[in-house]
C-alpha cells in the first residue's frame, strides 16, 4: 500500500468508541481467537511454572531464555492478531502465529521501540533514584517536574510509533514519517485508550497476586498461575486489537471503527 499523502487531514482518535470496540471485537471474534489464545496460555502458564520452580538457583539464564520464548510467540500471535483485524487472514490452530518476514518487522520494530523506551526513561529513572547532590531530599520541584515531564513526552512519542507494529504486521509499506504526521494531535487520545484498555487487566492481575500465598507451593500457588496465565494472553489480543484500529482509523482511513461509528 503506498503512503497516506501528507495532505490529507489527520483524525481525531474517539477514545471511548474505539477503546470499548477493542474488547468487543476480542470477544465477537473468539471463535477464531480462542485456539491461539489457548495455545499461548498453556505457554505461559508452562513458563511462569517453570520461572518459579528455578527462581533460587543462582544462573538465571534458563529464566532469560524461557522469557525470551515467551516473547518471541506474544509478538508471532500478535502479528496474527494485526493480520486477522486488518487482513481479514484467520489460519486455523497453530498456523495462526506468523514466523514468516513480516514477523521479522515486527521483531525489529518491537526492538525499536524498546531502545527508543530505555533512552527517554533514564533521566525519569536518574530523577526517581535521587541521583545528584543531596539525594531525593535535595532534589527540587524543578527537577521533579523535569522527570515527569520526560516521561509524559516519551510516552506522548511511544504510543505514535507504536503503530508502526501494526504496519510491520501486514507487510504495509508506510513510512513512519507518514504515521508521525497522520498521528499528529492524538498523544493524549492514544495514551487515554492504551490506559483504559490495559488497566482493567492489571487490575484484574494484582487483586490474583495478592491471593498468592507468602510461602509458595500448594494448590492455591498453581490456580493463581492459571488465572494469570489466561488474562496475560487476554490482555495481549485486546491491546494488539486496540493498536490495529487505531492505525485503521488514523493512517489508513477506514477499518471497523469507522465502520461501526457514524460520529467519526
Amino acid at each position: 500500500m503506498s503512503d497516506v499523502p501528507p495532505a490529507q487531514p489527520t483524525r481525531k482518535l474517539p477514545v471511548e468508541i474505539v477503546v470499548r470496540r477493542a474488547f468487543l471485537f476480542s470477544w465477537e471474534s473468539r471463535h477464531i481467537l480462542l485456539p491461539p489464545f489457548l495455545i499461548y496460555a498453556t505457554l505461559t502458564i508452562l513458563a511462569e511454572v517453570l520461572v518459579s520452580q528455578i527462581g533460587g538457583a543462582d544462573d538465571h539464564r534458563p529464566i532469560y531464555i524461557l522469557t525470551a520464548i515467551e516473547q518471541i510467540f506474544a509478538m508471532a500471535f500478535a502479528v496474527g492478531i494485526h493480520r486477522y483485524v486488518l487482513l481479514g487472514e484467520a489460519p486455523a490452530g497453530f498456523g495462526f502465529f506468523r514466523w514468516d518476514r513480516h514477523f521479522v518487522r515486527y521483531v525489529l520494530v518491537t526492538i525499536l521501540l524498546f531502545i527508543l523506551g530505555v533512552l527517554a526513561a533514564v533521566p525519569t529513572a536518574s530523577v526517581a533514584s535521587g541521583v545528584g547532590p543531596g539525594g531525593v531530599e535535595g532534589m527540587g520541584g524543578a527537577t521533579v517536574f523535569f522527570g515527569m515531564a520526560t516521561l509524559f513526552l516519551a510516552a506522548s512519542i511511544l504510543v505514535r510509533l507504536a503503530l508502526l507494529l501494526p504496519s510491520a504486521a501486514i507487510g504495509d509499506e508506510t513510512r513512519a514519517k507518514t504515521i508521525w504526521g497522520m498521528t499528529q494531535g492524538n498523544s493524549f487520545r492514544l495514551i487515554a485508550a492504551t490506559l483504559m484498555t490495559v488497566l482493567p487487566f492489571l487490575i484484574v492481575q494484582a487483586a490474583l497476586l495478592r491471593l498468592m500465598p507468602e510461602n509458595g507451593g500448594g494448590a492455591i500457588e498453581i490456580l493463581v498461575t492459571i488465572a494469570v496465565g489466561l488474562v496475560s494472553p487476554a490482555q495481549l489480543i485486546t491491546l494488539t486489537v486496540l493498536l490495529a484500529l487505531c492505525y485503521d482509523l488514523l493512517v489508513r482511513g477506514n477499518g471497523p471503527v469507522v465502520t461501526d461509528s457514524r460520529n467519526i
